[in-house]
């Protein structure tokens, strides 16, 4: 009987699909706890500026973290791996990058409003500086956009800094990416847990009359489809390696099937 190496899991070119079990994992032991801290969180962010602070610094951070994981990872991934952007993958990825953008802008707005109600006071001559801030979020949503396409081309020479060509820098970005997945699944666990969600996802054609087949078929799939484009954003650099294989769509199916049906489960009480 042919002896099964868990160590391979470990391997670079399986790192897509670790992800993938880390989350699942993650999702069906921790998710539900994390979730509803965040969301107690949320609901003391309106009298508590402690706690607004701690939702924009959350806010800010997923879309800090989005592009550092790829800039350790760069020179690695293109010493292992050869992408070109013009193949059918790479026209994809310029696709993908639209959808990318959309969601950068909308953290960074929601991240810079809340750090600058925080910051500035609501009303005072000094809260117009928080206009500022959101224009600063969304011209870092384009700077981001554009180090994440640059993770896809590749570099014409070594970086200058060193540490960029090691294997701890590839650990570190890994790491980087690991981290960010798990913070978009938080605040996907908290968005498809608020009444607020369903009820516009409720005037969509998706909605339907409560109860019957079409109903239940349309927020299945809405919950679905929004999972896996939340899923995207960070899975897409490991997706460029292992796209081709079966596995791959079956463990990110996997990743997202506990918040999907625990989202579906929450919509019908």
């Amino acid at each position: 009987m042919q002896k099964i190496d868990l160590k391979a899991i470990l391997e670079p070119r399986n790192r897509g699909i670790l992800l993938d079990l880390v989350v699942f994992i993650i999702s069906l032991v921790l998710m539900h706890v994390l979730t509803v801290q965040s969301l107690n969180i949320v609901r003391q962010a309106e009298e508590n500026n402690s706690a607004k602070l701690v939702v924009g610094l959350f806010f800010a951070g997923v879309f800090l973290l989005q592009p550092l994981g790829p800039i350790l990872k760069r020179w690695s991934f293109h010493e292992r791996f050869k992408f070109e952007t013009n193949s059918t993958a790479g026209c994809l990825l310029i696709g993908f990058m639209w959808f990318y953008l959309v969601l950068m802008i909308l953290l960074s707005g929601t991240a810079t409003i809340i750090l600058s109600e925080v910051i500035f006071e609501r009303g005072s001559p000094a809260s117009e500086f928080g206009a500022l801030f959101v224009v600063g979020g969304a011209v870092m949503s384009f700077v981001n956009a554009f180090l994440i396409y640059r993770y896809f081309t590749k570099p014409k020479k070594p970086p200058k800094w060193n540490f960029l060509t090691t294997p701890k820098s590839a650990l570190l970005g890994d790491v980087l990416m690991f981290l960010n997945v798990i913070c978009l699944q938080i605040l996907w666990g908290g968005v498809s847990s608020s009444a607020l969600f369903w009820s516009v996802l409720d005037s969509t054609p998706l909605g339907g009359q409560t109860g019957t087949i079409s109903e239940i078929l349309g927020r299945l799939i809405a919950i679905s489809v929004l999972a896996l484009l939340v899923y995207f954003p960070a899975r897409i650099f490991y997706l460029a390696e292992d796209r081709n294989r079966k596995v791959t769509w079956l463990t990110m199916l996997l990743a997202n099937l506990p918040l999907i049906l625990r989202a579906f489960s929450a919509s019908r009480h």
